[in-house]
């Protein structure tokens, strides 16, 4: 899972699941409902991959067997989910799941993005505007040559690294980029706690999506902890498996060992497998999650705000203090000579 998703694609993943989910509701076969949609795909990148699924279905081929051809289209939590539902005769079921699952993705997404424009526009707004002595060299004396290289070269930086960190995350050889930038981010106040919450809402949303389907236990939790986007919480689960079926702990014993999930997951997760209610558990959690993690995104965005525009002030105070440093500078070798 790359570090970086865009929310269209999200959505348009969200929107072929629920098409698909509305028309095999409404009693059209799968191999019908995977014509509609080669027909009018939510994007065009859709069709090859639905072209090969129906040439598989119409080989006698199973849908899961269709899905194990179209490599890396689908991550491996959709193919598990909808594996489960093939089997339990629930297909409908998991594409409406998965329609709710990505949905949910793309809002998320939505709203990161949106609380991060202001300080984007106030970090370009600075590099357009420092140094100060460039940009007066430019106006008054014409000297534009300085300033636009020095532009360039701010401004290439700035693009360069964020295509570096895009490109970085994304692909099969990430998981080691998205370990690193989540240790680091990690320890950022208030960023790091939003990235956690974040991480256990998608978690929570993949573990209800898979009870429900009927995956086992075991895979749920390494499923969803792929789906969680956190390498972290993945490596963690992944350790699990020995326990849960050698020693038959349950998660909730697991997670009572473990300091790497909070304390009130952990508390909240345990009642619920204690008291057989674990379905309603996981959407509070989810709720809980989702909602601290975009409280707790909002206050960083807020601060970082904040502190970039304090930056910008004390640097345009040191640029006034200078400016009037030389000019008297200035004035008293006129007096003295």
């Amino acid at each position: 899972m790359a570090l970086l998703i865009m929310p269209r694609a999200l959505a348009q993943r969200g929107e072929f699941y629920y098409q698909l989910s509305a028309m095999i509701r409404a009693g059209l076969p799968l191999i019908g409902a995977l014509q509609t949609l080669e027909k009018s795909p939510p994007a065009a990148s859709y069709r090859k991959p639905v072209q090969q699924m129906l040439a598989e279905l119409h080989n006698r081929n199973t849908f899961t067997g269709a899905l194990a051809t179209i490599g890396d289209w689908l991550p491996v939590f959709d193919k598990a989910l909808l594996e489960a539902g093939e089997k339990s005769g629930r297909l409908d079921e998991c594409f409406r799941l998965l329609a709710s699952y990505y949905e949910e993705r793309a809002k998320l997404a939505r709203e990161v993005m949106g609380q991060m424009i202001y300080p984007v526009c106030i970090v370009h707004l600075a590099l357009l505007i420092f140094p100060v002595n460039l940009l007066v060299a430019a106006v008054l004396q014409d000297q534009w040559g300085p300033l636009l290289i020095e532009k360039a070269v701010a401004y290439g930086t700035l693009y360069g690294v964020a295509t570096a960190l895009v490109l970085a995350s994304s692909g099969s050889r990430s998981s080691w980029w998205r370990a690193t930038m989540e240790g680091i981010l990690g320890v950022i106040p208030v960023l790091g706690r939003a990235r956690q919450n974040l991480a256990l809402a998608r978690l929570t949303a993949a573990l209800e999506a898979l009870f429900s389907a009927g995956v086992g236990i075991v895979d749920s939790w390494e499923l969803a902890a792929r789906a969680s986007g956190s390498p972290a919480l993945a490596r963690e689960v992944m350790k699990w498996r020995p326990q849960i079926e050698v020693e038959q702990k349950t998660p909730g014993q697991i997670l009572a060992d473990k300091n790497v999930f909070p304390t009130m997951f952990t508390s909240l997760y345990r009642t619920g497998e204690i008291s057989g209610q674990l379905d309603d558990t996981l959407k509070r959690l989810h709720e809980y999650s989702r909602v601290e993690g975009h409280r707790q995104m909002q206050m960083f965005t807020r601060g970082l705000t904040i502190v970039i525009i304090l930056a910008i002030m004390v640097a345009i105070g040191f640029q006034v203090v200078m400016f009037w440093i030389g000019y008297f500078n200035n004035i008293g070798n006129v007096l003295s000579q």
